[in-house]
């Protein structure tokens, strides 16, 4: 089999990736709520183990069933995008 063919995802594989995406939303709830400040290390790797999940289980949904979630990278947090001013 050439290596630039994909086999989907099966939906066992889905099911995993969505409950790491709901551990992870699980770990991050925990962090920010136990969190030191608007830096704290523990809430960024949260954050990053979140963004993995979330992108794991958007990789395996859309190789399954070709769907995707509405949620997506994040562009950037400063403020020089607004509109608003």
């Amino acid at each position: 089999m050439p290596d630039d063919i994909e086999i989907p995802a099966t939906p066992d594989q889905v099911r995993a990736a969505v409950a790491g995406l709901k551990s992870a939303l699980d770990a991050h709830l925990a962090a920010v709520e136990a969190g030191a400040g608007e830096n704290d290390p523990n809430v960024q790797a949260a954050y990053d183990a979140l963004a993995s999940a979330g992108e794991a289980y958007d990789d395996a949904l859309f190789s399954a069933y070709e769907e995707v979630t509405p949620f997506g990278p994040v562009e950037g947090l400063d403020d020089s995008d607004d509109e608003s001013d």
